[in-house]
C-alpha cells in the first residue's frame, strides 16, 4: 500500500501545477505585441512608429501583461506601465474619474485590449509617447531592432 501516498502526492502536484500555471503572467513576444497594436490601429497612430512603441513596451515591462512596479508614491500596472495616477483607478467609484475609465488591476490581465486603448488614451495627451520615460532614453535611435521580420 505504498504506492498509494505517491498517487496522492503526484495528484496534489498535478493540481499544484496547473493552479500556477493558470496564473502565471503572460508574456507576449514583439511579433505578437506589434500584431495586437496594429490590430488596434496603432501602426499609423499620432506621431511616431510602432517600433517605439515596441521598445518603450520592453524596456517598460519585458512585454509581460502582469508587471506591478511602485515608483514615487504611485504604482504602474500591466504591459505598458500604466500608472495610477490619473490614468487608472484602483478602487471602483474612482473609474469614472480617471482618464482611461477602468480599474488598475484590469491592465494585468492577459487581455491587453484595454491596455492599448489607454496607452492610446495616454499618447493622445501633449506629452504622447514620452509619457514613458524609456522613449526618450532607449526609444529614439536603432528601432530596426524592434521590427517583426515574421
Amino acid at each position: 500500500m505504498c504506492w498509494i501516498p505517491e498517487v496522492a502526492k503526484m495528484k496534489s502536484l498535478l493540481l499544484l501545477s496547473i493552479i500556477l500555471s493558470a496564473t502565471q503572467a503572460r508574456e507576449l513576444t514583439k511579433c505578437e505585441l506589434i500584431q495586437d497594436l496594429k490590430n488596434h490601429g496603432m501602426d499609423k497612430y499620432e506621431d511616431f512608429h510602432l517600433n517605439e512603441m515596441i521598445c518603450v513596451t520592453f524596456h517598460s515591462s519585458g512585454f509581460n501583461t502582469q508587471i506591478k512596479v511602485s515608483n514615487n508614491g504611485n504604482t504602474e500596472y500591466g504591459i505598458f506601465q500604466i500608472s495610477n495616477n490619473g490614468w487608472c483607478a484602483e478602487k471602483q467609484e474612482d473609474v469614472a474619474k480617471s482618464t482611461c475609465g477602468i480599474l488598475c488591476s484590469k491592465l494585468l490581465d492577459d487581455d491587453i485590449n484595454d491596455d492599448i486603448v489607454c496607452a492610446k488614451k495616454i499618447i493622445e495627451q501633449p506629452k504622447g509617447i514620452d509619457y514613458w520615460k524609456a522613449h526618450k532614453t532607449f526609444c529614439l535611435e536603432n528601432l530596426d531592432q524592434w521590427r517583426c521580420l515574421n
